[in-house]
């Protein structure tokens, strides 16, 4: 006799793993307060002493977040930053320093010269970790832009890296593209098929006379075909001042507001808020650098492109506050690079500067030129 079959309860599906965060520093009242913003949030959280435990600990468990506290970087002794980034990979999981309102600028230097790629600043706050965990885990990705809004991606055929042809990729980055980097012109189209992504624009560099000039393999590569090219000539240095405008108007963008020639390094806690229904909500990040026109600022979570924000940037070296407002002129939240480079942050154009606040900063971006 067969009995009724009983009730059918479905197969569980697979359960994600909690994010692990790693917090590297001595114990301390803002460690303590760390300790207590992650709680109430899904995660498992770990604290290490040292940098130099830190790369021990990540052989035996990868972290999804590492959280640095500044003074790991104040004294200059032990491990660096670099050779944790390097042990965690190129597209290992990201740098955040906790900063806080006195960190000295020196400090903040190291940490964007080593790889940091985010600022939290104390006292810290849960919906401020709340937001970087759920970009981890795709919550917090930005909605999909419109075609003319998104990055463009560019190829630099036969430049091996940011500073090749007179620091032309770096500028490029700095107006908010995205660049693939091939160190051989003929590896322009590996670097396309590998990325798997069709690049807005080609630019290469003609090699010296009798070398092989042709970017495009003998066998047609889709992901290439049609797509824009300008080629400089190898025999002249290259003036990136007089390419980039060519290479915008290739693009068809406009990236002239934010002067990006005129940048130099700035190194500061900056907290920005995106003005909603609700009132802002601020959020932290780092800038890189600065000019007469705009902010470039590293976090993880930047406001959306075209949005309107007020900032307040911290200068450690006078013990004030600068507030200001603009417009965020590109974006790049996290999400893993594939091979891409490009900052995670935004680049924010001044808004309603008037004349003495134009004059403070044009002397602050002096101060830093010429120290």
């Amino acid at each position: 006799m067969m009995t009724a079959p009983g009730r059918v309860r479905p197969s569980p599906g697979p359960v994600e793993a909690a994010p692990r965060v790693l917090c590297v520093g001595a114990t301390s009242e803002s460690w303590l307060a760390l300790s207590r913003a992650l709680r109430p949030l899904r995660c498992e959280a770990s604290q290490v002493p040292s940098l130099e435990s830190a790369f021990l600990e990540v052989r035996h468990a990868r972290p999804s977040l590492v959280l640095v506290h500044w003074r790991q970087l104040a004294d200059g002794t032990g491990m660096g930053l670099r050779a944790l980034r390097l042990r965690l990979g190129a597209e290992g999981p990201p740098l955040i320093l906790v900063a806080e309102p006195e960190t000295p600028a020196e400090v903040l230097e190291v940490g964007d010269a080593e790889g940091v790629e985010d600022c939290l600043l104390t006292p810290l706050r849960t919906h401020e970790l709340r937001a970087r965990l759920a970009m981890l885990e795709g919550a917090g990705a930005p909605s999909a832009r419109a075609p003319r809004e998104r990055p463009r991606l560019v190829l630099l055929a036969g430049a091996s890296g940011p500073l090749a042809w007179g620091g032309l990729g770096a500028l490029l980055e700095a107006c908010g593209h995205r660049i693939l980097y091939s160190a051989t012109v003929g590896g322009g189209a590996a670097r396309v098929v590998s990325h798997g992504e069709r690049p807005h624009l080609v630019v290469a560099r003609e090699g010296p006379p009798g070398a092989p000039r042709s970017l495009f393999p003998p066998r047609p590569q889709p992901l290439l075909a049609g797509v824009p090219s300008l080629t400089l000539d190898a025999e002249a240095p290259v003036r990136p001042s007089t390419v980039l405008p060519r290479i915008h108007a290739l693009l068809g963008r406009e990236a002239s507001s934010l002067r990006v020639e005129e940048r130099v390094r700035f190194c500061c806690p900056v907290s920005f808020g995106e003005s909603g229904p609700r009132g802002a909500e601020w959020r932290s990040g780092v800038s890189s650098a600065l000019s007469p026109g705009g902010l470039f600022v590293r976090t993880l979570v930047p406001a959306k492109a075209g949005a309107a924000v007020g900032l307040h940037i911290l200068l450690p070296t006078l013990g004030e506050r600068l507030e200001a407002h603009g417009v965020v002129a590109w974006a790049h939240a996290y999400a893993p690079r594939g091979g891409v480079s490009h900052p995670y942050g935004m680049g924010v154009r001044f808004l309603g500067m008037g004349p003495p606040r134009l004059m403070q900063l044009r002397q602050l971006c002096q101060a830093e030129a010429h120290p």
